[in-house]
């Protein structure tokens, strides 16, 4: 459920402000499995221009071992939201491990998929997810300049904190939110509104 009192308008521009300028790789799929949009990071991740990527299936992408895919579609158009890690494979043929997370949104009167994808990287065990809570100030600054691609390192240096303080916000975000990876995070900031408009 949104938790920003922004309005859907200004919601919805501030979520294509965070969808152009995000090193994370976005894509914008329609209920039949195309993609409407990507941002630059998607498409230098599978190797393949806009205008390639935009109007394609994103399960061409998928490694050939990797199945399930039909049903999570199901189980995404029939809840809002489905996460995991899988195998893709970019236009070169490089098999790359991802984390990532498809959550249902409506954007301009159009149900889509915003799918979020980021390279498997092990930096933050979620915390157990006790309660679902509002995020403080800086969580959502925090988990704001996550969306937008930024390491920990990063976010911590651009806020003057320790990277040990920012994973802890991330790790509390987490909790409060129930994301398991960070790929879940950002879709669920980008479409729940948990983002500030000072990214």
């Amino acid at each position: 459920m949104p938790t920003s009192d922004l309005g859907a308008e200004a919601w919805e521009s501030l979520l294509w402000s965070l969808f152009e300028r995000s090193t994370n790789p976005v894509a914008l799929v329609d209920e039949q499995r195309v993609a409407i949009e990507a941002n630059g990071a998607m498409c230098q991740l599978l190797g393949v221009s806009h205008d390639e990527l935009v109007g394609t299936r994103p399960d061409a992408f998928l490694a050939g071992d990797e199945t399930g895919f039909d049903a999570e579609w199901r189980e995404l158009w029939e809840g809002s939201e489905v996460n995991g890690e899988r195998a893709v494979i970019t236009a070169g043929g490089s098999r790359v491990r991802v984390e990532y997370a498809l959550r249902k949104v409506d954007l301009g009167g159009r149900h889509v998929a915003v799918a979020v994808v980021i390279a498997v990287e092990p930096e933050e065990e979620p915390a157990p997810s006790t309660r679902l809570g509002e995020l403080t100030p800086r969580e959502r600054e925090v988990v704001s300049l996550v969306a937008l691609g930024n390491t920990s390192l990063q976010i911590a240096e651009q806020l003057v904190i320790s990277a040990e303080t920012v994973r802890t916000h991330v790790r509390n975000a987490m909790a409060k939110t129930g994301a398991r990876t960070r790929a879940q995070l950002v879709a669920m900031a980008l479409t729940d509104r948990h983002v500030t408009t000072g990214a």
